[in-house]
């Protein structure tokens, strides 16, 4: 499946969708013209690939998960620490293994929560100075029109997920203060109808995880009454982030989940070994047993909530029972600086950056995949679409700059139209096929009405060719070419 901009801390899988396979496209050569693939001249072929989406949390990201030499394989947004490694990676590569082709994407992203699924999130902020200021601006409302258009913070490392609000703080003759925010999309834009399986955990920020483990568990942090307030909110908020997760998976549906699709939902382990771990400070607390009993009533809250979640869609949604079960023995211990040598859970000391504190390891991650691979695919359809009912989509596109400066924007309209009346939902890539690379991905929403405005920014001189693709599980694939001249 192709990357899409990605709320939960719940972890979503989703494979990439393949190609839609397709022969004899029709490409008009002219600025405009229309580009379609009709039953009579593309041979549509049965799609077998499993596509697997990843939203979430850290414990879906990968936080904690390393190769045999101890790599974390890190990639993605700063702060997301997603693994190539993780447990999602090792259930596709043995699905894969088992002969069935699986595409997978993950946009789950350290420090994930439930509102992430359906709102933006800010990840951090910097204070930057643009210098002189531009002839004409003299306002802060000026100032921030201008810093949004020329968008000066974008990276464009991760185009499809990242995005960047500003705020000017002083505007003179000389130069802009301004302070620029990246942001994370809404996780629930990578669901669409090319999904066939959801895995998500999720939840376990919204009780506050990492000032559990603080308070709990971490020897320079620890003390009972902190943990026991911890707790106590965490267990009062149970109710609260279940109907939170019931609300995203709504969003989720809203934006295009098919409803033959499957969603799978991992609990979280136990963080303490079974061995009464106590804190002793005044007025002294049974961390461990609490610890525990908190992640069962946890679980239990989120496996409770699938029947609601299946109502009017039987069986598409699973909890993924067993996980205390499967690391029963192979928790942290905290009673000790040495802790659980047969640990699958890192704990404090483990590797050097806290984020993988009390995350699985590689042993850990690897237990996971075994989990899910013990129910196969989850009956997961892989989206196979016969000849005779597949949908065609038609496709212009419109280049409004055909001569552009090195650097300036080059603008595009993309309006996609489906046989069947429905609105399109696939995603628009943009290549420049003259220096190979992806300049840009969109996804269609809803609220698009099959109509999109790109802009892309072309580096180097002379006669550049961009291909633009729209791709949709449940239509045809469509292309065109459009040529633009880039000068110094």
């Amino acid at each position: 499946m192709r990357s899409r901009p990605a709320r939960l801390a719940l972890t979503l899988a989703a494979s990439g969708l393949v190609s839609g396979l397709v022969s004899g496209l029709l490409v008009a050569p002219s600025a405009g013209a229309a580009v379609q693939a009709t039953a009579a001249t593309a041979a549509a072929v049965g799609d077998d690939t499993l596509d697997i989406l990843v939203l979430g949390d850290s414990y879906s990201a990968g936080n904690g998960a390393t190769d045999e030499k101890g790599a974390a394989q890190t990639y993605g947004p700063k702060g997301c620490f997603r693994s190539r490694v993780n447990w999602g990676e090792k259930y596709a590569a043995a699905l894969r293994a088992g002969g069935q082709p699986v595409r997978l994407v993950n946009h789950a992203c350290s420090g994930g929560v439930t509102a992430d699924i359906t709102s933006p999130r800010k990840m951090d902020t910097e204070s930057k100075v643009l210098a002189p200021t531009p002839a004409g601006v003299t306002t802060a409302a000026q100032a921030d029109a201008l810093l949004a258009r020329t968008d000066p913070c974008n990276t464009r490392a991760f185009s499809d997920e990242e995005f960047w609000t500003y705020h000017s703080t002083a505007v003179t003759p000389l130069a802009i203060t301004y302070d620029c925010t990246r942001n994370l999309r809404p996780q629930a834009d990578f669901v669409n109808s090319d999904v066939d399986l959801l895995l998500f955990t999720m939840g376990g920020n919204d009780a506050g995880f990492s000032s559990i483990v603080q308070s709990c568990f971490v020897p320079v942090t620890r003390n009972s009454s902190g943990c026991k307030s911890k707790v106590e909110a965490a267990r009062a908020l149970l109710p609260e982030i279940r109907e939170r997760l019931l609300g995203g998976i709504a969003a989720i549906r809203t934006h295009g989940l098919r409803d033959d699709a499957k969603m799978v939902q991992l609990g979280y382990p136990w963080l303490q070994v079974d061995n009464n771990f106590t804190l002793p400070d005044p007025p002294g607390y049974a961390a461990g047993n609490e610890v525990r009993a908190l992640v069962t009533q946890g679980n239990a809250a989120i496996a409770a909530a699938i029947p609601a979640v299946n109502a009017g869609h039987p069986g598409q949604a699973t909890f993924l029972d067993g996980v205390t079960r499967k690391f029963y023995g192979h928790e942290p211990d905290a009673t000790t600086p040495v802790g659980n040598p047969d640990r699958w859970i890192n704990q404090v000391g483990d590797g050097d950056a806290i984020e993988v504190f009390y995350h699985p390891n590689r042993l850990g991650h690897q237990a996971y995949a075994d989990l899910l691979l013990a129910s196969g695919t989850f009956g997961a359809p892989t989206g196979q679409v016969s000849p005779t009912s597949r949908v065609r989509a038609r496709m212009r596109v419109r280049l409004l700059d055909h001569r552009v400066q090195v650097g300036e924007e080059v603008r595009l309209r993309v309006r996609v139209t489906l046989s069947d009346g429905s609105r399109p939902r696939g995603k628009v890539v943009v290549r420049d096929v003259t220096h190979p690379r992806k300049l840009l991905g969109a996804r269609m929403h809803r609220s698009d009405d099959g109509k999109l405005r790109l802009t892309v920014r072309l580096r180097a001189p002379g006669r550049t060719k961009l291909r633009i693709v729209y791709r949709d599980k449940a239509a045809s694939v469509v292309r065109a070419t459009r040529r633009v001249r880039v000068t110094r």
